[in-house]
Order: C-alpha cells, then structure tokens, then sequence
C-alpha cells in the first residue's frame, strides 16, 4: 500500500477515470445500436445481408473497444487509491500468447465455413475480429518486448487516449483534407462538361437503382484515366495522408513530454498509438468474408497493420529522443523516413489496384504499367524491412534504455 497520489499525478489519474467512463459507456451503447441494426437487418432481407453484416463487425469492434477502456478505468481507480495496479506477469503473457495463435488459427478456419451462410454473419462478424486483433498484438510484442511506457497506468491510459482523443482526430483532420479535395474536384468538373455530365447519369442511375457494375467500371475507368485524377490520387494517398497518420498516431505521447520520457518509453508509446489505429482501420476496412478470396484482403491489412505498429513506433521514438535529450534530428529523421515508407506502401498498393483497370494505349507510357505489376513485390519487401525496422530497434533499446 503507497500513498495517494497528489498534485499534476492526481490530475491525470481523474482525468483518465473520466475519459475512460466516458468511452466505455458511449463505445457500449454505440456497439448495441450497430448490433441490433446489423442483426435484425440481415434477418429483414437478404439484399441488405452483406450490409448488415458489415455494421455488425463495427458493432464487434466498438464493444471490443469499450473492454478496451475498462483496464485504463481501473488502473487509474487504483492509482487514486493508492493500490498497486493489478497485471500478469511474463509467464502468463506467454500463454495469453499462444492462446491468442491457436484462436486466430481456429477463426479461420470457422470464418471459412460460416461464410457461407448469412444466417450465421452474427458468429462470421465476430471471428473478424481475432483475425485482425491477433496479428497486430504479436506484432506489438516483438516491438514492446522487454521494454515498457514507464507503468501500467501510462500504458493503459494511451490506450484509452489512442481511441477516445487520437483517432476522432486524424478523422477530423483526413475529413477535412477530403472536404477541399472535393472543393477542388468541383471546380474542376466544372470545366469537364462532357465527364461531369456522364457522372450525373451515372449518379442517376445509382438513385434509381439501376447502376449495373460493368458501369460502374466504366465510370471509374473514365475517372481514372484522367491525369489530374490519377495523380491527384496518388498525391492524397501516397503523401498527404503519410503526412497526416504519421504525425497524430503517438499523439499520446505529445502529453507525456514533459514527464521525462526515456526513449525507449517514446517508442513504445508509439507502439501503442499504432496498434489502436491499425485495429480500427482494419477491421472497418475488411468488412465481412463473402468468399475466400476475402482471406487475400485480411493479410493485405495484416501487412498494413505491421506497418502502422512499426511506424509509429519509430516516430514515437524520435519524438522521444527530442524529448529527452534534444536529438531533434533524429525527430525529424524517423518522421521523414516512416512518411516515405508508408508512402511507398500506398503508392504500390494504389497502382497495383487501378493499373489493371486502365486503357492501355500507345500514348500511354509504360512506367505504370510496370510499378503495378512490380507492387506486390514491393510491398512484399516494405513488410520485410518493417519487420526488421521493428525487431532493430526493440534490440537497439533494450541493450540502451536510457538514450
């Protein structure tokens, strides 16, 4: 038993007693609306089944995300009681482990059998989430192993901070950034007649009900085939959102700056601020399995996932170097060098999805044609150096924590 906690410690304590209230209670209601939505509307009709079953992995997920308030909530209670924080010790972390891989394995194979049925997409919903959960932990593990934020209340309170306070931000922030996108594309549809005419029809017909998908490729070959619009796509998504996501994710750590954060604490802030956004951009993008081609998309975002954790991380340490020891270089180094990679990532991952869409012309040069095709390799090889980046620098900090 210690004693109470007093002045800018207490204040935080309450504060993370009050955030983590507040998200446990809003994700819990926001998951029971979304489940009875996406339960009873998969029953109403079996046009809207893939919909429904898209709104009940949501609904998964924001419950998973109010259990994820409640370890935050009760450190911090303890903190203010002047308890020690309850936790598990390595052996037993071990063992979670396994679990965790014989789980992810045995979901799998389930999600592969329930597929099939959309009477069972309430059962399918829920196994997504292991399969997204399970690989961005381990990688969390091999990033954060023998290393720590410093205690369990700071490390359960970036939790909390990561999903209540980060990721509404980087949505606020990515939002706005579409809204002068779509100002900018406004006007300058304005000047296509002949292209903002067909895409009224298209919109027509989509209103109507009638929008058949040979169409709607169609439309999206024409769009794309558009310089500005290719290039404006690759400028978004290969150096502005990088620019964004890598800027806010260790956002949590910003707060701790003047908390003496070693480096090695910083990055695993990071750590943390990586896996929360990879949890919930993944599992909002891989929807429900419809096939077993659905298996291609959830590895896609498992390597996704590395690089979010991997990443952040790395900023997150830099951030921390700067903190603790004035190494702004090194801030400015690890911002600069996770931007560029998860550019690259984006890039390849966008030309390997559209180049196959595109007209191939004479005029047409051959250059992206070729970085499609090469963009599977690629990213094969930007998951490999994320991978060592991760396992480098967990090496580097642990034989050196107080850098």
């Amino acid at each position: 038993m210690r004693s109470a906690p007093q002045g800018r410690s207490k204040i935080y304590a309450i504060a993370q007693v009050i955030l983590s209230s507040l998200g446990f209670l809003t994700s819990l209601a926001a998951a029971g609306i979304l489940l009875s939505f996406g339960l009873f509307g998969g029953m109403i009709s079996p046009q809207t089944a893939s919909d429904a079953g898209v709104m009940l992995v949501i609904g998964w997920t924001s419950l998973l995300i109010a259990f994820a308030f409640v370890p935050a909530l009760i450190s911090a209670y303890f903190f203010l009681q002047g308890k020690s924080i309850p936790g598990l010790n390595k052996s037993i972390q071990k063992i979670v482990l396994v679990v965790f891989f014989v789980v992810w394995i045995l979901s799998i194979v389930v999600v592969l059998l329930t597929s099939q049925y959309q009477a069972l997409n309430l059962i399918t919903s829920l196994l997504v989430l292991p399969l997204v959960l399970v690989p961005i932990l381990f990688f969390f593990y091999i990033g954060a192993r023998n290393l720590s934020l410093g205690n369990r209340l700071r490390a359960w309170g970036a939790v909390a901070f990561n999903f209540a306070i980060t990721m509404p931000v980087v949505l606020m922030v990515e939002l706005l950034l579409f809204a002068v996108i779509f100002l900018v594309v406004a006007v300058w549809l304005a000047g296509q007649p002949d292209l903002l005419s067909q895409i009224m029809r298209y919109s027509e017909q989509i209103s109507n009900g009638v929008f058949e998908s040979l169409e709607a490729e169609k439309m999206l070959v024409d769009l794309i085939s558009q310089p500005i619009v290719l290039n404006g796509s690759i400028l978004v998504i290969a150096i502005l959102v990088p620019l964004i996501e890598e800027l806010f994710k260790p956002m949590a750590i910003w707060f701790l700056a003047g908390k003496h954060l070693t480096t090695s604490q910083g990055f695993v802030g990071g750590l943390i601020g990586g896996a929360c956004f990879a949890m919930l951009e993944s599992l909002g993008a891989v929807g429900i399995p419809a096939d077993s081609e659905w298996l291609f998309l959830l590895f896609g975002r498992t390597g996704t996932g590395l690089l979010h954790v991997t990443l952040s991380g790395m900023v997150g340490w830099g951030f921390a170097s700067a903190f603790y020891n004035k190494k702004w270089g090194r801030a400015i180094f690890t911002y600069i060098s996770a931007v560029t990679i998860h550019g690259l990532w984006n890039f390849f991952a966008l030309l390997s999805g559209i180049v196959p869409l595109l007209p191939i012309t004479e005029e047409m040069t051959n250059l992206p044609v070729i970085l499609g095709q090469m963009g599977v390799y690629v990213l094969v090889l930007l998951f490999l150096v994320n991978l060592v980046l991760l396992f480098s620098i967990n090496q580097r900090l642990q034989h050196q924590p107080a850098e």
